[in-house]
């Protein structure tokens, strides 16, 4: 039996068993929504997600096996996406939030992240109308119709459940032999015409979108028809109008009182809105398409909204920026969440990057402007928290001359203009004020922003990329972040990792860091911990919780290089907030240590001291010498787990017996 949501996906999969196992299977398909009033009687229920196993596992007999399909884009229905331009919006369309994420995910991996993908699925209250629409067989759920309609099938099961499935049947003998064979042709004849596609086109693209937005000039290609085929960000700039309302339009029905004639060398000037602009025609030939490349610049550069008299822009083109390399780990959930980060950096989609503070959160903002098509211009971080609410708006917007009290003579830029072009690093972005959210959003859909203080918008061309540390999920609930700005922006999340999840990294930040500091001291750097830790503390800073992460741990190492004579840290060495969060909150303890512990508790009315517990540890084959016992009952005096009655040994105290019930 198969469970699903739509019928579509049910006699999808259907068909796939068929053409797998023949007549030696018998395939029934049911909706999850029938479930509850039809009585099952199979010997296999597979679902089509988790979603649906968790709804309907209550009304099926616990006695029938049940599993989980894991499902994957059918690979030869994807060679139209390719050839969608790079960087177009469209509109993924499924039957539920998770198989909608699932199947976008799937598609990125497979290569095709040279579009940026909205969602849409029942349910869904925001989304965009745009002109090309993706479904995976479910075009019934179309919001509205749009352009260009691409069904690239309901998604098929992958080699593994396949598998599963055969195996729990026990039909093993009779799957195909080639289907890994067929499995993997597909892939590679995919991912050839993936690689061919992007040779021939998106490099190229990518090089030349780059060289012609960083012109001067307004660029616009014109067909013989005098319509407008493509446009760089000046020719918005200028024009003041989005790229969406250009693309296809007239080019003589946008310019209303003046007429420009489509002829090689033609040089005139116009007046559009008070600006005097100088336009140049070129005849073009393109293969077999001939049209018009058109030329256009500002007559003179007096525009007051023009960004080459300020500095600004140049000041933050200039400023190093931090790449992948500078983001240390060695652990692998790091390394698959930084070739995710790499992915997103090709692409121009929006992205919020969550996770506590300390986990280089700008690092990663950094790294993904380095490696995108903007690297050439400027990357402006804001941090939110650290300005007053009322100044957030012309922070991001700047302001006209007059605008209020105290304004700069002549007015200022706004992080958005001195952006333009780049990227825009928005920290805290939950700490914005509800007014500015609906602004904010206002530029993110239109692209166009409005100083504090004037009527005038002008377009504007920035990738932002925004950062948290809380839930906006939560901040949605409480009513103090937009829905719609959350999905405006998070196209393209991020989540960094926590230092206290990343053992490994730990060790090996601390190894870095140390010789870092070190070789500034110029002492010899150390080989390994052990040369420079005493064990407990390396017990100890292993499983530490670290709450201000990387940050917290760079600046211990910078403590510790100064105060190191050469000998062994000690755990009492440490910051003593860490020294109070171990006493009283986190004890973390060895095995060895929980043992002579545990012997304290277990003889708790007797006295014990290290000869009784060496004759212990012999009894019980443990390999705990008398000078370590010796060390260890030390450091559970200092920890104060059990108190020293001098020659008459020790005993355990309470908070000794709660640290043994909580590791129990």
């Amino acid at each position: 039996m198969i469970v699903s949501e739509g019928r579509n996906t049910g006699l999808k999969i259907t068909n796939q068993l068929n053409d797998l196992f023949g007549n030696h299977l018998i395939i029934k398909s049911m909706l999850i929504s029938e479930i509850r009033s039809n009585p099952v009687d199979v010997d296999l229920i597979l679902f089509t997600s988790a979603y649906l196993q968790r709804r309907a596992i209550k009304y099926i007999d616990a006695n029938i096996p049940n599993m989980i399909a894991k499902r994957l884009i059918d690979h030869k229905n994807i060679a139209e996406l390719i050839s969608i331009e790079e960087g177009k919006d469209v509109l993924f369309i499924n039957d539920s939030y998770e198989s909608t994420q699932e199947a976008i995910e799937q598609l990125i991996e497979l290569g095709l992240d040279h579009i940026r993908y909205h969602q849409y699925y029942p349910g869904c209250n925001s989304y965009p109308k745009l002109e090309i629409a993706i479904t995976p067989g479910e075009s019934q759920l179309l919001p509205y119709k749009p352009n260009k309609l691409i069904d690239i099938g309901t998604r098929i099961l992958d080699i593994q459940s396949i598998h599963d499935l055969a195996s729990n049947l026990g039909l093993d003998k009779y799957l195909k032999n080639s289907l890994v064979t067929d499995y993997i042709r597909d892939i590679i004849e995919i991912s050839k015409s993936i690689e061919e596609s992007r040779r021939a086109s998106y490099e190229s693209q990518k090089i030349l979108q780059t060289i012609v937005n960083n012109l001067e000039y307004g660029v616009a290609f014109v067909n013989l028809e005098g319509k407008i085929m493509n446009i760089n960000s000046k020719f918005e700039y200028i024009l003041g109008l989005k790229k969406k309302d250009l693309l296809g339009k007239k080019l003589n029905d946008l310019i209303f009182d003046n007429t420009i004639e489509l002829k090689d060398n033609n040089v005139i000037t116009i007046q559009i809105e008070n600006k005097e602009l100088l336009v140049q025609v070129r005849q073009v030939n393109f293969s077999r398409k001939i049209g018009y490349i058109i030329l256009v610049t500002y007559n003179n550069y007096s525009s007051k909204t023009d960004l080459k008299s300020d500095k600004a822009p140049a000041r933050y083109n200039k400023k190093k920026l931090l790449n992948f390399d500078d983001y240390l780990t060695i652990n692998k959930n790091v390394v698959k969440m930084l070739k995710r980060a790499k992915k997103f950096a090709k692409s121009d989609g929006a992205i919020i990057i969550s996770g506590e503070s300390g986990t280089g959160k700008e690092i990663l903002a950094q790294a993904i402007h380095m490696n995108s098509f903007r690297n050439k211009n400027a990357f402006v971080p804001i941090n939110i928290a650290t300005l007053p609410k009322n100044l957030v708006e012309s922070e991001l917007f700047g302001y006209e001359e007059g605008t209020f009290t105290g304004a700069i003579k002549g007015g200022k830029l706004g992080i958005f203009e001195i952006a333009n072009g780049g990227t825009i690093f928005i920290d805290e972005i939950g700490d914005v004020p509800l007014n500015v959210q609906a602004k904010l959003l206002r530029v993110l859909e239109e692209k166009k922003i409005r100083k504090v203080g004037s009527a005038d918008e002008f377009p504007i061309d920035v990738r932002i990329i925004a950062a948290t540390n809380k839930n906006l999920l939560n901040l949605i609930e409480e009513n103090r972040f937009r829905l719609d700005l959350f999905f405006r922006l998070n196209i393209l999340p991020l989540e960094t990792i926590p230092l206290r999840e990343r053992i490994e990294d730990i060790v090996y930040m601390l190894k870095h860091f140390i010789n870092v500091n070190l070789s500034d001291l110029s002492n010899e750097p150390i080989k390994s911990l052990d040369e420079f830790f005493e064990e407990e503390t390396i017990a100890f800073l292993k499983n530490y919780k670290w709450p201000g992460n990387v940050r917290e741990l760079i600046n211990l190492t910078e403590y510790l290089s100064l105060i190191y004579e050469g000998k062994k840290i000690a755990i009492w060495s440490l910051h003593s907030y860490m020294y109070d969060r171990m006493k009283y909150n986190e004890v973390i303890l060895d095995a060895n240590e929980l043992w002579v512990l545990s012997q304290f508790e277990k003889y708790k009315n007797i006295p014990l001291g290290r000869t009784k517990l060496t004759d212990f540890a012999k009894i019980e084959g443990k390999e705990i010498g008398e000078g370590k016992i010796r060390r260890i009952i030390s450091n559970l005096i200092n920890m104060e787990l059990i108190e020293s009655y001098g020659n008459l040994g020790s005993s355990i105290t309470d908070l000794g017996i709660k640290t043994l019930r909580k590791y129990n």
